[in-house]
């Protein structure tokens, strides 16, 4: 029966996690974004267009390798120290209680991701937000005839340019997916490594590792304004966002505090009274 349970739980929690990637999937591919205008004079829109230099698949890619090793690491290295939970059984097969963990921590981890770059995606689709290379993917053509240009403001045009994926993806400016996703990563890297790790030979060695996490989102927010592929306030929202969602989902959905983690989230022993004052 124990095992029934442990299977189900397995089962309910890829299909919550698919309840969440299919509409993102869906919007990502049939979706349409919003048809926003423009000013012709708006100098914001009239950078060219440039090669980025992060994907979103190479941005992907290291942000779940990097998580996924640092998990797997650390709860291995976890229990080696008699510190972790313990086996599991999963269908008569004993599952070392480091891999159960692991599964646990970057389930989650995964889960948040997700719903994070539902909520970016959302917007960028709902507000239609020109990227800065707009004029220079689009190369408008505005409708002499239509009373909605009278005023200086664009409504109606066409574009001349002939990259239609281009051409759809020059709405999504707001706000910034790949700084949302690297924000979010770098929190939950942060306070993975506060709870879980501690090394005793160096004071600042976990406090420089999530140094360089926090800095490497730092530097995937300021490309996608060099590569002229979003406004600094998509970027400055991203961050927010990617916060916002990495500081709730290891808190509230992870919860450290029910793997045994003291509510200081230290791991040192609880101060002593002087032996002088306990005889008072």
């Amino acid at each position: 029966m124990a095992v029934d349970k442990l299977i189900w739980k397995i089962a309910l929690d890829f299909l919550v996690l698919a309840c969440v990637a299919f509409p993102l999937l869906g919007l990502l591919l049939w979706a349409e974004p919003y048809q926003r205008g423009y000013f012709e004079s708006d100098e914001s829109l009239r950078l060219p267009y440039k090669k980025q230099q992060i994907s979103e698949g190479l941005l992907a890619g290291l942000g779940f390798a990097f998580i996924i090793v640092t998990v797997a690491l650390s709860e291995l290295v976890r229990d080696k120290q008699g510190r972790g939970i313990g086996e599991k059984f999963l269908s008569g097969s004993l599952v070392p209680g480091w891999v159960w963990e692991s599964y646990v921590t970057v389930g989650v981890y995964t889960f948040g991701a997700a719903c994070q770059q539902l909520t970016v995606n959302a917007a960028k689709y709902v507000i239609g937000r020109l990227r800065p290379h707009f004029f220079d993917v689009c190369r408008p053509v505005p409708d002499p005839l239509s009373p909605l240009n009278a005023l200086g403001y664009i409504q109606v045009y066409s574009c001349s340019g002939t990259n239609a994926a281009h051409i759809k993806d020059m709405r999504l400016s707001f706000p910034s997916a790949h700084s949302s996703y690297a924000m979010y990563t770098a929190i939950f890297f942060i306070m993975y490594l506060q709870v879980k790790c501690k090394w005793r030979g160096s004071k600042l060695l976990r406090h420089g590792a999530q140094f360089a996490a926090f800095l490497a989102a730092w530097y995937v927010g300021l490309s996608r304004v060099v590569d002229h592929m979003h406004h600094w306030g998509d970027v400055a929202v991203g961050f927010l966002v990617g916060a916002i969602y990495g500081t709730i989902v290891f808190i509230y959905v992870l919860k450290p505090k029910k793997y045994g983690i003291p509510r200081s989230w230290e791991t040192g022993p609880p101060e002593m009274l002087p032996q002088p004052v306990l005889a008072r």
